[in-house]
């Protein structure tokens, strides 16, 4: 973001001058917030999507369980997915907070949950899960403090 701000930065002083000194509009000024435009529309666009993903997930939540106590993990990627904290449960429950997602007091991922419906996490809060397919659900927890 502050790579996009700065050449912005740069794009706009760049056109004052050229227009200051030419006096006249170029078709290269519109490069820049064409390039930038697409640039973000397409990242919005081509958002990735669990199911890409999910055999990386299940390999990793594998690898949660089979630790002898509940275990964490924090910041990594799982495909295209970046991850904050994925943490295994005394129920079974692996839960993995996604990045983009997650804000504050709104934590939102997936959970693998092979017994059934995820059981609620121990912190106070709204939480909800919906069941996507298989022992896989897609979670929101509203921490209250």
């Amino acid at each position: 973001m502050a790579l996009v701000i700065a050449t912005g930065a740069v794009w706009v002083v760049d056109s004052i001058y050229v227009l200051w000194k030419r006096r006249r509009w170029t078709w290269w000024m519109l490069a820049w917030p064409v390039a930038t435009a697409l640039g973000v529309a397409l990242a919005f666009l081509v958002q990735p999507k669990f199911d890409d993903a999910r055999p990386e997930f299940e390999k990793a939540a594998q690898q949660l369980l089979n630790k002898p106590e509940p275990a964490t993990v924090n910041d990594f990627e799982i495909g295209r997915f970046e991850i904050g904290t994925a943490y295994s449960t005394q129920q079974g429950d692996v839960f993995f907070s996604d990045k983009r997602t997650s804000v504050f007091s709104t934590q939102s991922g997936w959970v693998y949950s092979p017994d059934g419906a995820p059981a609620r996490p121990t912190r106070d809060g709204t939480f909800s899960a919906d069941h996507i397919d298989g022992p896989w659900y897609r979670y929101t927890l509203i921490t209250t403090y």
